[in-house]
């Protein structure tokens, strides 16, 4: 890894750590089941993801549904795993190696800190809808400016 890309890595990890401690803070302010934050995107491969940060026992849980490339829900595997900074660095290079040096906009996301664990049944059903909102039926609809 170049030094450039060290340095970057250390700023997006410190981001994603005091993004988590914010998480935190607010998890021990409200009650079991709050959602703190929604993130939809498309990635490279043309899978659309919804993380969920939600909370559990005061403290944040970070959940994700994986779709097809309409929103649709698919099997929704996404192992828990621990806490190992330097993992999400290099995930994060080889991503964006593979993509001829662009990184996957949900790879932050998807990496740690935090653990991810596989989404509950209302997790998902919310996912799938928010996924097939924003992926399938929001393509649809003119951005553009006028």
């Amino acid at each position: 890894m170049s030094r450039e890309n060290a340095t970057m890595s250390k700023e997006v990890h410190d981001v994603l750590v005091a993004r988590w401690e914010g998480f935190r803070v607010l998890a021990k302010k409200l009650p079991n089941h709050h959602i703190l934050a929604v993130e939809l995107f498309r990635t490279l491969n043309d899978e659309t993801i919804a993380v969920f940060t939600t909370v559990r026992n005061g403290e944040p849980v970070r959940s994700v549904v994986t779709g097809d490339s309409h929103g649709r829900v698919k099997s929704n595997h996404c192992e828990p795993h621990a806490l190992d900074a330097s993992k999400a660095f290099t995930a994060l290079d080889a991503r964006a190696s593979v993509a001829g040096g662009s990184a996957d906009p949900a790879a932050i996301a998807l990496e740690e800190p935090p653990v991810k664990e596989p989404g509950r049944p209302g997790i998902v059903a919310i996912g799938g809808g928010l996924l097939g909102a924003a992926f399938d039926v929001g393509e649809l609809v003119d951005t553009s400016a006028a």
